[in-house]
């Protein structure tokens, strides 16, 4: 199947993209209403997971916090997570007998067919999004120096356009100088917190969080940065089931489940080319998930 008009419209404002063609309805919506809630946490956890890791990502490009000072940044962000092919199928439960059953998630190919008898049958989803690397994007607001302080404000607030549902994130977070309180040391260090939100209509509605250490050394115009950070990703998922499995589940019957990614911990390493009041950065995090950052940054 072909991706949806939500991921579509959502890449060209800066969230969700892909080179896919599209159809006029929301295909991954309708598919994620066919299934049970037992396997609609397959179907799209590898989405849930992708979606924090890109999340988390880029929200620092240096370890340098001045004492007292003047810092105010807005900058571009794009950032995507690779999918693997262990991202592509999942262990699915066969509705008619409880069995297991390998099939497509929303990045995979063909949904499993499976029978209760000769008349009787269930096709789970097919995917919906091929690709390898779900690609974002995102602005960022940088404010500071207070004692050492930065604060990072995201913030995309989008409106319900042509049955492509409304849309926000909303991010806040802090960074804060840790080598001034130590010895003089050759290196910036600094710690960061951070929070944000996501809605997507009345299905999605996600909040992630992370706290993590920077460093970084300047040569010139140039600046090497890296950091570890902990993160999470927590979304909740609510629908009407669309879906037809006769005498096991109503149609109209309320699925809730509640996911979490599986992107825990991270490392990073990454580059910055300050050019007065333009800065230029490229980063790799590595963990659970792997994600590549970069952009540029107006400001001072």
């Amino acid at each position: 199947m072909k991706i949806t008009k939500l991921f579509v419209y959502s890449s060209i404002i800066g969230l969700l993209f892909t080179n896919q063609p599209i159809q006029a309805q929301n295909q991954l919506e309708d598919a994620i209403k066919q299934l049970t809630g037992d396997n609609v946490k397959g179907y799209i956890q590898p989405f849930v997971t992708a979606m924090g890791a890109n999340l988390n990502s880029g929200l620092y490009h240096s370890a340098d916090i001045s004492e007292i000072g003047l810092t105010f940044r807005i900058d571009l962000i794009g950032m995507g997570t690779l999918i693997g092919d262990a991202e592509k199928k999942y262990r699915a439960k066969n509705p008619f007998d409880g069995s297991e059953v390998e099939t497509a998630t929303l990045y995979g190919e063909q949904g499993a067919i499976v029978r209760l008898d000769s008349l009787t049958e269930y096709h789970f989803q097919n995917g919906q999004i091929k690709a390898n690397i779900l690609p974002f994007f995102l602005p960022q607001l940088t404010i500071g120096d207070i004692f050492g302080t930065q604060a990072i404000i995201r913030y995309v607030p989008i409106p319900e356009v042509n049955k492509v549902p409304k849309i926000n994130i909303f991010g806040i977070g802090a960074r804060h100088c840790v080598g001034r309180y130590l010895p003089v040391i050759p290196v910036n260090l600094s710690a960061s917190i951070f929070y944000q939100s996501l809605s997507i209509g009345n299905l999605f509605d996600a909040s992630t969080f992370s706290i993590g250490a920077q460093v970084s050394k300047s040569f010139a115009v140039l600046t090497l940065y890296g950091g570890l950070q902990y993160e999470n990703i927590s979304m909740d998922v609510t629908y009407d089931f669309a879906g037809q499995i006769p005498g096991l589940i109503n149609r109209g019957e309320k699925i809730s489940v509640s996911m979490n990614g599986e992107n825990h911990f991270r490392g990073t390493a990454g580059l910055n080319i300050n050019l007065a009041i333009l800065n230029i950065f490229a980063d790799i995090n590595i963990g659970t998930s792997t994600v590549i950052s970069g952009g540029i940054g107006f400001g001072f």
